[in-house]
């Protein structure tokens, strides 16, 4: 009982510290209520991976929490990273850690591109109906409300141009359970739809709901004569639209992809589900993000993610994302090109595929945000996850992306040292989203009336950069430079806090005048290590000279003493010896 019992306090002690602990998350000093993600990349071939940046928005549990007045860093909501796994902007305090959706980039808004997302309905709050985000390539950022009548989904945002986009919806609706033998039973369920509308005004202007078109005994999940059935019989989450005006719908729980007319709703084939109208020499189910790849008078080619699983059920051994060629005369599907899930696991909730510009392909497998980069032919590029296992995300996307925001740097800095002559000024500057700053050049001034002065430029390094310069410097700032070294923006002015650990009841240092003459202490440095390198390379040539004259004296003393005792005469009948003197 005793081993059991430290048995379930080690057990319960390591899941209260999994829940705190944020090694697996950065932290930045001008960003002090941050966390952001930290990532587990491997590269296979980087030179074939696409340029750009990850657009991904972690969050906790999927519906989201309640609000509250419990104090969490920002960690949740649109985040984009480069492919390092380098942190490039965090949208996390713009909504307070609630859930986005389907964050991307758009450049179908006009010349410039913009990001888009989805806030959907806060926990707790029925009139509110769920919005769309935003942002243009400065960061500012705008909302579309919606008709009131419409309950936006959390899934999909896809806009068409600067007017017009499309998005999920959905609506509890009475139907009848004739299809289960149960004509007498009528039920609320809930049915899938999209609409599309207008982006300035919000007014929708094609809303489509299942309605009696779709049955519900197309549905694996719902069942009427269960006690208490899935009413989410459908779970649409994703549409699109062609050049003909025509829907792409993707229904998860009943496994269908549907094409709806956009002349009159009706519904002009399915593929896949229970009532397929393809012949197919493959399967797919559960699937997320069906999308038209082209379109003509005989061929349809589509794209999406194969979940092949629910969080039951298992139709497959693994996800994949495939191409599928639809021939509209023969009505056969084809299976162009599978890409399978490099682990062999399954991804069992969300996820999205997305064709890169050079026909690479990204896959999104969601949990955990794993994601994956193949060659148009399937070879793997590049897998990722995120460091930490608490968060997901629920689509993953990757795009060029250029911004220099709208607002300035953000720069801390503090001085360091415990007596007046050996300080030291640290700086961390960072400029949440810009992607052009090369180099950071840095300033400091005496006082709000002289001039600054430049103390040093040194090249960015992630998102945060660290710089110290020798001294107290107060009143410091910094400029962003491109790769030419023109300025992109500059920081306010801001004050150094002094020194924290500084003698308790000792006089606060007095800043250092940056425009004063100072010591070039790199040639000093230079000058006193070329001194002392001359004088420790004749001490040691002076050691080694006497220990050779000592270890070679006593051999060196016998060979003198032998050559002055055998001295060579020239008096052939004098013998070797001692010199004499001649009479």
């Amino acid at each position: 009982m005793i081993i059991l019992g430290a048995l379930s306090l080690f057990l319960c002690g390591a899941s209260a510290f999994e829940s705190i602990r944020d090694d697996d998350l950065f932290t930045y000093v001008t960003l002090p209520n941050h966390r952001a993600i930290k990532w587990n990349i491997t590269y296979h071939d980087r030179s074939s991976v696409v340029p750009g940046y990850w657009f991904v928005a972690p969050y906790f549990i999927n519906e989201g929490e309640p609000a509250t007045n419990r104090w969490m860093p920002y960690q949740i909501g649109p985040h984009i990273f480069d492919q390092d796994g380098e942190l490039v902007w965090t949208g996390c305090s713009d909504f307070n850690n609630r859930n986005i959706y389907d964050f991307r980039m758009v450049d179908a808004m006009g010349d410039d591109p913009h990001l888009a997302m989805l806030l959907p309905r806060a926990v707790g709050k029925q009139d509110d109906r769920g919005t769309v985000i935003i942002y243009d390539n400065q960061y500012n950022s705008s909302q579309v409300i919606l008709d009131p009548v419409v309950d936006l989904d959390m899934h999909e945002i896809n806009i068409k141009d600067s007017h017009t986009a499309l998005a999920l919806a959905f609506r509890p609706e009475m139907m009848n359970m004739a299809s289960f033998g149960l004509p007498d039973l009528n039920m609320q369920i809930w049915t899938g739809g999209f609409i599309e509308f207008d982006m300035t005004t919000g007014k929708v202007a094609v809303q489509w709901t299942s309605g009696d078109a779709i049955s519900p005994d197309e549905s694996f999940i719902f069942d009427a004569h269960q006690e208490y059935p899935n009413t989410d019989f459908m779970h649409v989450n994703s549409i699109d639209r062609n050049t003909n005006g025509d829907y792409l719908l993707s229904a998860r729980h009943t496994s269908t992809v549907y094409l709806i007319s956009g002349e009159d709703g009706r519904i002009i084939w399915r593929l896949g589900g229970k009532r397929s109208d393809f012949v197919k020499d493959f399967d797919f189910s559960w699937q997320h993000d069906a999308k038209f790849m082209s379109v003509n008078d005989t061929h349809i080619t589509l794209s999406l993610l194969d979940n092949g699983a629910e969080d039951v059920i298992t139709n497959e051994p693994t996800s994949s994302a495939m191409y599928i060629e639809l021939d509209l005369t023969a009505m056969k599907a084809t299976l162009l090109t599978r890409y399978t899930r490099p682990d062999n696991e399954s991804t069992r909730k969300r996820g999205n595929m997305q064709t890169l510009p050079n026909g690479n392909v990204l896959a999104s497998w969601s949990e955990f945000g794993y994601m994956s980069e193949f060659t148009h032919d399937g070879r793997l590029l590049m897998d990722a996850k995120f460091a930490s296992e608490r968060f997901s995300t629920y689509r993953a996307y990757k795009f060029p992306w250029r911004s220099n925001p709208s607002y300035p740097p953000a720069l801390a800095a503090s001085c360091h040292g415990v007596n007046g002559t050996d300080l030291s000024t640290t700086f961390h500057v960072s400029w949440n989203g810009a992607t052009e700053v090369k180099y950071w050049r840095f300033f400091a001034r005496a006082n709000q009336t002289s001039s600054s002065q430049q103390i040093g430029t040194i090249p960015k390094k992630g998102f945060e950069t660290s710089f110290i310069a020798p001294g107290y410097m107060d009143l410091v700032s910094v400029e962003a430079l491109d790769l030419n070294y023109q300025v992109l923006g500059q920081s306010v002015i801001v004050r150094t806090e002094p020194p924290v650990y500084w003698p308790e009841g000792l006089e606060l240092p007095t800043p250092d005048d940056p425009a004063a003459p100072v010591v070039d202490y790199s040639v000093s440095m230079r000058k006193a290590m070329t001194f002392i390198g001359l004088f420790v390379a004749g001490f040691l040539t002076s050691i080694t000279g006497y220990f050779v004259l000592s270890l070679y004296h006593p051999a060196f003393r016998r060979y003198i003493r032998r050559t002055y005792s055998r001295v060579r005469s020239e008096d052939p009948d004098e013998g070797f010896g001692l010199l004499k003197v001649k009479d």
